[in-house]
């Protein structure tokens, strides 16, 4: 990794629509709008890795950016997304699709705001709390604004809301659709291609290799705060729908128009 990369996953800046020349110069994002059929690829876990090699079976999809998104609790080798891309490079490669270099981005601003600043509030309004909610949709809406720069409507996400019969709380139906909704208000297109794939065998089917899920990569310091006992995830349906549609949606909504008018 080079020493400017490792500098902005060290210090997380806020970097969402000013990026530093070397990562997204101006001639690249020319360059970048010139070409058709682009799509913007999230690069996280397994399953991004094999959402993106899914949406290219579309025929929708001549090229890729990758994206490596921050938030303020992650941990663990920050080689790993960078090795992944390398990986995700080589089997578009064998699908005749080309693969650009990653662009890093985050805004620990916004992740403070819908997740960490309002707990007190979230509590007492909705009954609930957790950051998984709003750090999923943190991870789609500071996509937006490069997706506009770029001039590429289609995000591809490696969500999906079974995870072999269990449940993440970020991505139920419900979430889902609520991110799916904001990217709607922009002209853009969420997509998971594998929203409805339950077997994480069919996940590795897809990639080609044996890949455990959750492994090799970065890893969260919130994660399963959502988890009851003997695993049992209880949630109100309503209160996450309210969640989104009262307090989520509309805060992320003014953050994207304040980037895109800048």
């Amino acid at each position: 990794m080079n020493r400017k990369i490792l500098e902005i996953l060290s210090n997380k800046p806020e970097i969402v629509t000013g990026f530093p020349d070397w990562m997204l110069s101006k001639s690249r994002i020319n360059y970048l709008r010139e070409i058709e059929s682009l799509a913007i690829a999230e690069i996280a876990g397994r399953d991004s890795i094999a959402a993106t090699l899914k949406a290219v079976e579309t025929g929708r999809i001549k090229a890729v950016i990758p994206t490596i998104v921050y938030s303020g609790t992650e941990f663990g080798d920050w080689n790993m997304p960078f090795e992944k891309t390398a990986l995700l490079r080589e089997l578009l490669k064998e699908r005749g699709v080309d693969l650009f270099e990653p662009v890093i981005l985050g805004s620990p601003k916004l992740w403070w705001m819908l997740c960490g600043r309002h707990t007190a509030r979230l509590s007492k309004t909705f009954g609930f709390y957790t950051p998984c909610l709003g750090c999923h949709l943190y991870f789609h809406t500071v996509r937006i604004p490069l997706s506009m720069m770029i001039n590429s409507h289609i995000i591809i996400s490696g969500e999906r809301e079974s995870h072999d019969g269990r449940v993440k709380l970020n991505q139920i139906g419900i979430a889902l659709d609520a991110y799916i909704s904001l990217l709607k208000k922009f002209d853009r297109e969420l997509m998971l291609p594998l929203r409805y794939i339950r077997s994480g065998d069919l996940v590795e089917s897809i990639i080609g290799r044996s890949w455990t899920e959750g492994s090799q990569q970065i890893q969260c310091v919130m994660n399963k705060n959502y988890v009851g006992e003997n695993d049992r995830v209880e949630y109100s349906e309503d209160a996450i729908k309210r969640f989104f549609n009262e307090f989520a949606l509309p805060m992320v909504e003014e953050m994207i128009r304040k980037y895109i008018t800048y």
